[in-house]
């Protein structure tokens, strides 16, 4: 991938060509939003703009023939790089993709409008299958079902849009700023005016309407970016040894939500308490 990205830097025509050919792929279409975060990272908006401009043309044709992912996916990605470029803020970047996740969240049902009420409707008949001896909680969760995929969706496109993001900002660091990336990344941490209300609209999704409730998944993608800064923040500032990254991982794969809960509780302790200034200051008067 690297090899992708020094390719792209040599000039917008190459950005340009790297970028579509990857979002004309399917499967490939992160690695075309990711070039062209990377071309605006590097470029500015003007330069960068246009090389997005004229990629996303695959994207376009994906999205008219019935799969929006790619074009949603290259705007989202798009659009953080611009807000990146322009602030220097990972933190606002990374919240303004929840702002993001919202748009997609509405946009979903009518640009999947075939698909949604197919999925819907065989989770429907599976929750109702398994809960056909509690039909108190049958009726309070079949509300939730459309509102509540529609809004994993969104989340999904989110966390993938960061991603993207991320390898664009790392490919940038890679090429003109060896380390700048990690130390920016580690450095990650959310503010408590986000964090805090994040948490607990997910905590109360139950008692609220069914399309609110849909929405919260995409509260909490980015409070899981940042309790991975932090572990990776710690790890560094521990000198502690790479395993321990590669353990996280392992267990957020294995044990998914028990650690997708724990890295939002994490997130939202280092918004309070910013735990890596703390256990720097600990160190210090040792």
């Amino acid at each position: 991938m690297n090899a992708l990205a020094q390719w792209a830097m040599r000039g917008r025509k190459q950005a340009t060509v790297a970028a579509a050919l990857c979002l004309a792929i399917p499967l490939l279409f992160w690695l075309g939003a990711a070039v062209q975060a990377l071309a605006i990272l590097r470029h500015g908006v003007r330069e960068g703009g246009r090389v997005v401009l004229w990629s996303m043309l695959p994207a376009i044709a994906w999205a008219a023939a019935g799969d929006p992912t790619p074009l949603l996916i290259a705007l989202g990605t798009s659009a953080l790089a611009i807000s990146l470029r322009q602030t220097i803020r990972l933190d606002w970047t990374v919240m303004l993709a929840a702002g993001l996740g919202i748009i997609a969240y509405l946009i979903l049902p009518l640009l999947l409008s075939e698909v949604l009420p197919l999925v819907e409707e065989s989770s429907q008949n599976v929750i109702a299958e398994a809960l056909k001896d509690e039909p108190e909680l049958l009726a309070g969760l079949t509300p939730l079902v459309a509102p509540m995929i529609s809004g994993v969706l969104a989340a999904l496109h989110v966390l993938v849009t960061i991603l993207c993001l991320l390898l664009g900002r790392y490919w940038q660091a890679k090429l003109f700023n060896p380390g700048g990336f990690g130390t920016e990344f580690k450095q990650l941490r959310l503010p408590l005016a986000y964090s805090l209300p994040a948490l607990l609209v997910s905590l109360a999704a139950g008692q609220l309407e069914p399309a609110l409730a849909g929405v919260t998944p995409v509260f909490t993608v980015p409070l899981v970016i940042a309790g991975l800064a932090l572990f990776h923040g710690l790890l560094t500032q521990s000198k502690a040894s790479p395993g321990w990254t590669v353990l996280i991982y392992v267990a957020l794969f294995v044990f998914g939500p028990y650690m997708y809960t724990l890295l939002i509780f994490v997130a939202l302790l280092d918004s309070l308490l910013n735990i890596r200034a703390r256990l720097k200051d600990t160190a210090g008067d040792a």
